[in-house]
């Protein structure tokens, strides 16, 4: 039988400074101890290749962060952190409130605000997965 799992991925915006943050963040509990990674973590200015793959909209893609899972399925926003917290536990703390009525109102605000709130960076943050993988 082959296997035709993926590795689950993030697809963030690598200029939003809350973002970023969130990404760093999770970086180190990324890493599995053979040297490689539990997510992908590629920011949507370099998402060309998942972006035609999985049928995604920029535009949406650059308003919330979305989750592709080891069998294809998209997750955004809320509901992609939500599945996060499945790798991450320490994501568990408040992820399930992105996912009621409320927390996607204020997913939504944060959202469309994100820049004047937390800034905007001035080059696109690349993570070390990304990175590894394109010296591969």
């Amino acid at each position: 039988m082959i296997n035709t799992k993926r590795r689950p991925t993030l697809i963030y915006d690598g200029y939003c400074n809350l973002c970023v943050g969130f990404v760093k963040a999770v970086e180190p509990s990324n890493r599995i101890d053979d040297g490689g990674y539990h997510v992908a973590l590629v920011p949507y200015q370099k998402a060309d290749d998942l972006i035609r793959e999985f049928s995604l909209d920029p535009k949406e893609l650059q308003s919330a962060f979305h989750f592709i899972d080891e069998d294809g399925n998209v997750y955004k926003a809320g509901k992609a952190i939500d599945k996060l917290s499945e790798i991450y536990p320490f994501l568990k703390i408040g992820s399930g409130f992105f996912t009621t009525e409320l927390g996607e109102k204020l997913y939504a605000f944060v959202s469309e605000n994100r820049y004047s709130i937390f800034g905007c960076s001035d080059e696109c943050y690349v993570s070390e997965f990304y990175e590894s993988e394109q010296k591969v």
